[in-house]
């Protein structure tokens, strides 16, 4: 049995530090009854993890019903994870019977159903998976667009409702958890000026198909994003960049609607932000694709394209990709 997920590193001080990351809900359910026949005593679950390039043996902790990623140091150092940071974990969990490798137990599968409260508040996405080629898509600055059509790309649930695209631009000893949803939607609301179109700066791009609001895109100079201008793996590793340069921008954050992913609005997108990007006077535009699992900020294929070139490879999944005006 496997899970994938995001989640933030955060920090707890007891006797001595550990630091962890949150298994969202949705997992946490499907794992809880894998616990019941998987479990050693205490709750704890026996599972393999992987993120980036590590993998190690651990136990799930525990906590108010969910699940608990200890990272310890030989995790945390070669990955270069600090509190704050955002990261990509894959879960394989051990001691299950065979058929319960092959996938969640039905009680698990309802679980993860939205709630009838979320089903009736929200519009109904389309099912179809036919790709929508890039002409059926109307593609606007984020500050031609309402507030409301930004929130239901969003949605409700999952990590884009947690993080509202301010992974890279949150602040030194800043987190998910201590900033709040509430809080992280208001700083993007404010960034994009979402319905004001007097505004003479917005931060991204927002798709329609049919009327419907089906995705999001981030794209703002790149000194813009403090948690960007401190990592030092990407974009900075084997390259001398001004970092304060005002006149380079970076693609940072991808969000499909649910019901319209994996049929080329992303692809759409990445190639809007090069006018974008250009017309607002940059001289050049990035993206930082995962080669591994594209997640939020893209694949190595929606940028190339777009026209992307590599520029710089940090790393074995992590790419730096860049069109110079």
């Amino acid at each position: 049995m496997e899970q994938e997920f995001s989640g933030e590193v955060f920090e707890w001080r007891g006797p001595a530090p550990y630091y962890f990351v949150a298994v969202p809900e949705r997992e946490s359910d499907a794992l809880r009854v894998a616990a019941s026949v998987a479990s050693y005593g205490w709750g704890m679950l026996p599972v393999r993890a992987r993120i980036g390039d590590t993998e190690w043996k651990t136990s799930l902790w525990p906590k108010d019903g969910g699940y608990l990623v200890p990272l310890k140091d030989a995790v945390r150092k070669p990955e270069q994870l600090d509190v704050g940071d955002v990261v990509d974990v894959l879960l394989m969990v051990e001691g299950l019977p065979s058929h319960e490798q092959q996938q969640p137990p039905p009680a698990a599968r309802a679980k993860s159903a939205a709630s009838p409260a979320e089903r009736a508040s929200a519009p109904r996405p389309k099912v179809s998976r036919e790709p929508i080629a890039t002409e059926q898509l109307k593609i606007v600055p984020a500050n031609e667009a309402s507030w409301e059509d930004l929130q239901a790309v969003f949605g409700t649930t999952g990590d884009t409702s947690r993080c509202w695209c301010q992974r890279f631009r949150m602040l030194p000893k800043e987190s998910w958890a201590s900033e709040g949803p509430e809080e992280l939607a208001a700083r993007l609301r404010d960034q994009t000026a979402c319905g004001d179109r007097s505004a003479d700066k917005t931060t991204g791009l927002i798709a329609y198909y049919d009327g419907e609001p089906v995705g999001w895109c981030a794209v703002a100079p790149r000194a813009d994003h403090p948690r960007l201008l401190r990592n030092n793996r990407v974009p900075w590793e084997g390259r001398n960049e001004d970092k304060t340069d005002l006149t380079v921008w970076a693609v940072t954050c991808f969000v499909t609607r649910a019901g319209y992913r994996r049929r080329g609005v992303s692809h759409a997108l990445a190639r809007a932000t090069v006018d974008f990007a250009r017309e607002r006077g940059a001289r050049a535009l990035e993206g930082y694709p995962d080669f591994v699992d594209g997640g939020s900020v893209g694949t190595l294929a929606t940028f190339a394209a777009a026209g992307f070139t590599e520029v710089s490879h940090p790393g074995l999944r992590r790419a730096v990709l860049r069109i110079d005006f």
